[in-house]
């Protein structure tokens, strides 16, 4: 018996390809529109076809499905060269819950409030610079980096800082740029130095030999509070220690994970409030509730990433649909937190939603995915948020521009296509 996907768009798969990098949000409406929930739309991010869900039982299926049956981490599989055979990117079942466990440890508790004086001094630190028209999205991402390099590496002297920051944003700034992921999406091999995927191997090896001569220095000198301590000290059932590749792919997917999503969160929020005066003020005034309602209104209309995909191995039944084996499903995230049956008022930007009124569907609000897939620093990237936004409250800001800034696809997030510009002072 052959099983029918839901219907989708018609076009091309290198055209569904652009734009789902150059315009995600509206090639994800368009889809929600012309062919309702769910959709299957063919892409060459994956190589199978993709099927979209966004409706709350759906979503709640998918973050159930057995790892055995529809693992996440082959979805995620052409990050392998960056993130590492170890990454909890790419890991399903034991392997995964594992790993989570010990990721999860220096996020949590007294532990991760003892970070936030360190994210506070950071953010006043940047935030006293802005003046005139500031990007925002190119100074979270220095400021995102520079939180990862003293609370997760504990770089602390200039050199050092600044040999990681180079490296890391020579790695990354091959992935964000639209033209290069296209190329290495279509030709999915290694050509030469010169090629898409030779440039990316060639700054990957320049991080990497760092990385490991920075684990080689803090195990040969331990003793700071930092994330990369922390893993240092773990022990397998033999007493064992980590090895230096475990280590270095646990720290490129806490590296992953909090710089570019968490400054794409940020820049948004930047964007959004130029846009709300009266948000503005009412931050002013310091209620630690409104500015939870700001952070989870943020996550919600503008959410950095768009999907949390599995891979099916075999048949399964999602939504009273049948599905067949080597395709892709996904819980779309963006359509989850901006369908307009879901949210009153869904495109607009209102934390008074959060105050008020009954509370959301849980599987309607998914910034960080759900299940045994959730962020495991989902916590730090919301007390992250807080603590920028606590030191941004004295600003006054105003947009660029009067029209709403759009999204496009840098590497894995959704960033505002003019970088959030706005107006300070």
């Amino acid at each position: 018996m052959t099983i029918v996907l839901p219907p989708g768009p018609r076009a091309p798969a290198a055209w569904q390809t652009i734009a789902w990098m150059a315009r995600p949000a509206a090639f994800l409406r368009r889809v929600h529109e012309s062919f309702g929930d769910p959709a299957t739309i063919r892409t060459y991010w994956t190589e199978e076809p993709m099927v979209l869900f966004s409706a709350p039982d759906a979503v709640r299926e998918i973050f159930r499905l057995d790892p055995a049956i529809a693992p996440a981490g082959q979805s995620w599989e052409f990050l392998r060269q960056f993130a590492g055979p170890y990454s909890i990117l790419l890991l399903d079942g034991e392997q995964h819950l594992a790993e989570r466990r010990l990721m999860q440890i220096p996020f949590h508790g007294e532990r991760m409030r003892a970070l936030a004086p360190i994210v506070a001094e950071l953010a006043e630190r940047e935030l006293s610079t802005w003046s005139g028209r500031v990007v925002a999205l190119e100074r979270m991402r220095h400021l995102t980096l520079e939180i990862i390099l003293r609370v997760v590496f504990g770089a602390s002297g200039d050199h050092e800082r600044a040999q990681l920051r180079d490296a890391i944003e020579g790695a990354l700034a091959t992935v964000r740029s639209l033209p290069w992921v296209l190329a290495m999406a279509l030709v999915q091999r290694d050509l030469g130095p010169r090629s898409p995927w030779g440039r990316f191997r060639v700054a990957v090896e320049h991080f990497d030999a760092l990385l490991f001569d920075l684990l080689a220095r803090r195990r040969e000198h331990p003793g700071d509070d930092s994330v990369l301590a922390m893993l240092l000290e773990q022990r397998d059932e033999s007493g064992n220690g980590p090895t230096g590749r475990h280590v270095r792919d646990q720290l490129v997917a806490l590296l992953v994970g909090g710089h570019d999503s968490s400054a794409a969160s940020l820049a948004w929020a930047f964007e959004r409030l130029a846009r709300s005066p009266e948000v503005q003020a009412r931050l002013r005034e310091g209620d630690p509730a409104y500015l939870d309602a700001v952070v989870k209104e943020v996550l919600r209309a503008r959410p950095a990433l768009s999907i949390a995909p599995r891979r099916l191995l075999e048949p399964v039944r999602i939504a009273g649909r049948s599905l067949p084996a080597d395709v892709q499903v996904a819980a779309c995230i963006w359509l989850a937190m901006r369908r307009e049956d879901l949210w009153s008022d869904a495109g607009a930007f209102s934390p008074q939603r959060w105050l008020e009124g009954s509370q959301p569907n849980p599987m309607s609000w998914i910034p960080f995915g759900g299940g045994v897939r959730r962020c495991a620093g989902a916590p730090f990237a919301e007390m992250e948020m807080r603590e920028v936004l606590r030191a941004a409250a004295d600003l006054t800001l105003r947009p660029v521009r009067r029209e709403p800034e759009r999204t496009k696809r840098s590497m894995l997030v959704l960033t505002p296509h003019r970088g959030a510009e706005v107006l300070v002072g």
